[in-house]
């Protein structure tokens, strides 16, 4: 199984941080990043092949990663129109590296080791981990019925949403058929939608499962109010 951390964004909603670092390497306490956080997690838990798709300052993470990670087997995925596209573009880039079943992870995703080694150990073969009891404005979200994840977005609604955390375990079936439908996005020029879009699109075939938590104990990272509130909680030791 391979880890793939999406990378590749220009983090605009954390400037002027981001003129200068891509988002995972922004600090969320002393000497430890976004980046140091979900390696450490993907180490603990005897991952130890990752592809991390790049876009701004690809040299800043592969130099870091060099320094501080170089027991990990890294492969990197660069796009080269990341300012243009959204991270669609960069998942699509991955459709020749593909070789194995996949744990994927938004790149400013905080989230405890014990729901990386809960999805891991899950007999459910394709999931992604769901909150019932959070249903937030500004994130991930999604439609469930009949036990199946049916629409994943920003702006879904009602009593049958949740949160949705971006931590997926895929088959490398599963997951070469939602590049499959990525690549019809990438071919009609639709390049500055969700990867997810994409994937709504199959979930009719193909049968994604909600993997329940009701830990605190993950978020994304998607703005100051986002960057400070991780800040705070990691340095009361609030979040683990």
């Amino acid at each position: 199984m391979k880890v793939i951390i999406l990378n590749a964004g220009i983090g605009k909603r954390l400037q002027p941080i981001t003129n200068k670092i891509p988002k995972c390497l922004i600090e969320i306490s002393k000497n430890l990043t976004i980046l140091d956080y979900q390696l450490k997690n993907v180490i603990e838990c005897k991952l130890n092949d990752l592809i991390i798709l790049t876009g701004a300052f690809e040299d800043k993470i592969k130099a870091y990663i060099r320094k501080n990670y170089s027991s990990l087997n890294v492969q990197y995925v660069y796009n080269p129109k990341y300012e243009k596209t959204n991270y669609i573009y960069s998942m699509y880039l991955t459709k020749d590296v593909i070789d194995d079943d996949i744990i994927l992870i938004h790149g400013d995703l905080m989230f405890s080791n014990l729901l990386l080694k809960k999805i891991i150990k899950s007999k459910l073969s394709n999931c992604v981990l769901i909150n019932k009891k959070l249903r937030p404005k500004k994130d991930f979200k999604a439609y469930i019925a009949s036990d199946r994840v049916l629409k994943i977005g920003v702006n879904i609604f009602g009593p049958n949403s949740a949160f949705l955390a971006p931590l997926y375990k895929l088959t490398i079936t599963f997951f070469k058929k939602w590049l499959n439908q990525i690549e019809k996005f990438v071919l009609a020029n639709r390049l500055n939608v969700y990867a997810e879009d994409a994937l709504n699109e199959i979930l009719k075939q193909v049968i994604l499962k909600p993997l329940y938590f009701n830990e605190k104990n993950c978020m994304e990272i998607d703005d100051f109010k986002d960057l400070n509130l991780i800040r705070n909680l990691m340095k009361n030791g609030r979040f683990p």
